[in-house]
Formats: C-alpha cells, sequence, structure tokens
C-alpha cells in the first residue's frame, strides 16, 4: 500500500487500519513498518488500536498455552485440513 496521497510520506489512519495485521504479524517492508511507526507516534488512537492487537495476542497465546498441549493443537490443525475423500 502506498502512502496517502495528501501527504506521500505519512499514511492516514484508513492505512493504518487496512495494514494493521500486517504489522503486527511483522510483515510490512522497512520502509512501511517506519511510516506505521511514525503514525503511531501522533496518532492515539491508532496507538491504543495497534496496543489492543499485541495484548489481545498475547492472552489468546497464553490461553492456547496454558490449556492445550502442543500435541493436541497439532491433531486439530491436522484434522481440519485433511481432505474427505
Amino acid at each position: 500500500m502506498a502512502p496517502s496521497h495528501d501527504n506521500p510520506k505519512k499514511y492516514n489512519c484508513a492505512e493504518i487500519e487496512q495494514l494493521a495485521q500486517k504489522y503486527v504479524d511483522n510483515l510490512l517492508d522497512k520502509q512501511q513498518r517506519k511510516l506505521f511507526d511514525e503514525h503511531l507516534e501522533y496518532c492515539l488512537p491508532c496507538d491504543k488500536k495497534i496496543q489492543f492487537e499485541f495484548k489481545l495476542r498475547e492472552i489468546v497465546r497464553n490461553h492456547a498455552r496454558d490449556n492445550y498441549s502442543t500435541d493436541f493443537l497439532h491433531s486439530k490443525i491436522k484434522q481440519i485440513l485433511e481432505i474427505p475423500k
């Protein structure tokens, strides 16, 4: 995604919303991440949304780890991925 047309060196909030999951998953390239981080420095609402996403991910990860064994999760994933004959 290219930076906003109003200012080619900054992302707007809608662009941040579209890129949020890639940011949290660490899938943005260096330039995208730099622009994203710069936006978060001055936009409190977007920063709060991203912090929420990181916290939610941590809670889900901890819940899964604490309540399900790795073997159980692997077997469930294999079950989901199996194609019926």
